[in-house]
């Protein structure tokens, strides 16, 4: 089919079908293409491509949100053009926005939403948002229809009626609805998004449960084509189709080198989260801690591998890129850390004592019993029963005089005990 065939889609209709697993980057801006990255978005199972840059710094020379007419799925065409050295990088573009504000809802499809003759059932909140306003019951009927007009991302419409009973409470696509499901070759597990902008136009775009037709369309050669242009420098055209779990091979260069300024190592504790606009809570958010660091050959591209604290994480979330995960602060600051209420020791009178002033005083203790022993360690070097602070000299008493703790030398050591010997021998 030709290119001319492929639709240009609204960017804004164009992101909430695609959902957050790819950033569409501005023109003009700055970004890094991972080649080991955009052959695992063609070729999953494939070999490393050795050989080449793990990363290369572009500029985003032209962006195309295309639909192909075939699957109703949205992707993008780049041209990227890298940055070589002394070469000026155009300043990026920043469009502000048109203020057409986009509202959307998305369904994944059970068995029973597209079997023949089905119809959707659309949740209450669903139907709030995206669809117009019913006309009021009368006394006559307690049902209410309105066929309301749905445009997919090639610009063709579907009719489709809506229908809301109140007993049981229930918002249903009927009629249209069956027929859509097997224009389009809906299948189980698909998922529909509703994307209403703010003049009340509702358009439908499709995302396909698992590997998607459309991807098979590109080959390894046509990517390893790619590489090798980028290799010298050259422009070069890579195509990016939205599928679930699918990892960006094009990423803001910001983004990159603050990831990469942070110094990633095992046993760090990171948390990851996927945005998941079908269920109630909107995002599902897993912790983990880095089990291992990936060859430096292919750096950064999901160079972290993660064991997860839950073990029913998706498989291809056990290995992830820097700017994917966030680190968990798991030594907090000293300040923040909460210590034990300090022990209360009641004394011997009954006062209250902290543990504090209780091991001040028992220091205190300590060298008051040390100081005692000492002076008893003199004692028994003189065998004469006398005053610890007195000597009998040719039988007399003499009174020394007082000196200093600190600075008498003849308290403290052996020598004292030589010296008080000396004198009782010439006694």
């Amino acid at each position: 089919m030709s290119q001319q065939q492929h639709l240009r889609v609204d960017p804004k209709i164009w992101q909430k079908i695609a959902r957050d697993s790819f950033t569409v980057p501005k023109l003009h801006s700055k970004v890094y293409y991972f080649p080991q990255g955009h052959l695992q978005h063609v070729c999953p199972n494939t070999q490393p491509f050795y050989g080449c840059r793990p990363m290369i710094l572009c500029i985003v020379s032209a962006v195309d949100l295309l639909a192909d007419p075939e699957t109703d799925q949205v992707y993008a065409k780049l041209l990227l053009t890298p940055v070589i050295d002394g070469s000026v990088v155009p300043l990026e573009s920043h469009n502000g926005p048109d203020g057409d504000q986009i509202v959307s809802y998305a369904k994944t499809l059970t068995n029973t939403d597209v079997r023949s003759g089905a119809v959707l059932y659309i949740p209450k909140a669903g139907a709030d948002s995206i669809l117009p306003a019913l006309p009021p019951l009368d006394s006559r009927n307690q049902s209410r229809f309105q066929d309301i007009s749905v445009k997919d991302v090639c610009g063709v419409v579907s009719q489709i009626r809506h229908f809301h009973r109140l007993c049981p409470f229930q918002h249903l696509f009927t009629i249209g609805w069956s027929g859509f499901v097997s224009k389009k070759n809906l299948a189980a597990g698909d998922t529909v998004v509703f994307a209403k902008n703010s003049a009340g136009n509702i358009s439908i775009g499709i995302r396909r449960k698992g590997k998607l037709p459309a991807t098979a369309k590109m080959t390894e050669k046509e990517v390893k084509l790619a590489i090798e242009l980028a290799e010298k420098n050259a422009a070069f055209e890579v195509v990016y189709y939205p599928t679930v779990g699918g990892f960006d091979f094009v990423v803001g260069a910001k983004i990159v080198e603050d990831a990469m300024k942070v110094n990633w190592r095992c046993g760090m504790r990171v948390t990851h989260m996927v945005k998941n606009d079908d269920t109630s809570k909107g995002c599902s958010i897993f912790n983990g801690r880095i089990s291992n660091l990936s060859s430096r050959s292919t750096r950064p591209w999901r160079m972290l591998q993660v064991k997860w604290d839950d073990p029913h994480v998706p498989e291809n979330l056990k290995q992830l890129c820097p700017w994917q995960v966030e680190v968990i602060n798991s030594n907090p600051p000293i300040s923040d850390i909460q210590f034990p209420p300090t022990k209360k020791l009641r004394g011997a009178q009954g006062s209250v004592l902290s543990t504090e002033q209780n091991i001040s005083n028992s220091h205190t203790s300590s060298i008051l019993n040390s100081f005692k022993t000492k002076n008893a360690h003199i004692d028994n070097c003189n065998n004469k029963k006398t005053s610890p602070a007195s000597i009998m000299l040719f039988g007399k008493m003499i009174q020394p005089i007082e000196r200093d703790l600190y600075e008498s030398s003849d308290i403290i050591g052996d020598n004292s005990c030589k010296r008080s010997n000396e004198i009782d021998k010439t006694c």
